[in-house]
């Protein structure tokens, strides 16, 4: 009996390696790192998503890969006070958008944020 050529394939179901629930949200960020010879870098984004473990933001200054950064997002809505997540993390993903665009992604991941209230701004 022949097999027909358009046979149906089955395919593996994914993993979620994820332990931490991630939620859509799309707000500025800041981060800081240092490269081997110890120069200091600044770069900022918008986030894609953010869980309590990490973060992926959409940047033009993307750090290396295994890069460790500090992340810091501004919580904030007009009238209400300002809070801030900071975290120490690492730089786990690069993605590369079109070159002509000049963005790149990165997720950051680490252990935890932590939150204080920030500066009037």
């Amino acid at each position: 009996m022949a097999h027909p050529s358009n046979a149906i394939q089955l395919e593996t179901p994914s993993v979620e390696r994820r332990r931490a629930i991630r939620y859509e949200l799309q707000i500025p960020v800041v981060f800081y790192w240092e490269n081997a010879g110890g120069g200091k870098f600044q770069g900022e984004g918008m986030t894609r998503d953010i869980s309590e473990a990490g973060v992926y933001v959409f940047t033009e200054n993307c750090p290396p890969l295994m890069s460790k950064v500090v992340v810091e997002v501004v919580l904030a809505q007009p009238g209400t006070a300002r809070g801030l997540l900071k975290g120490r993390m690492q730089v786990v993903r690069v993605e590369h958008g079109p070159e002509a665009s000049g963005i790149c992604g990165i997720a950051l991941g680490g252990k935890t944020f932590s939150l204080s209230s920030a500066a009037p701004g």
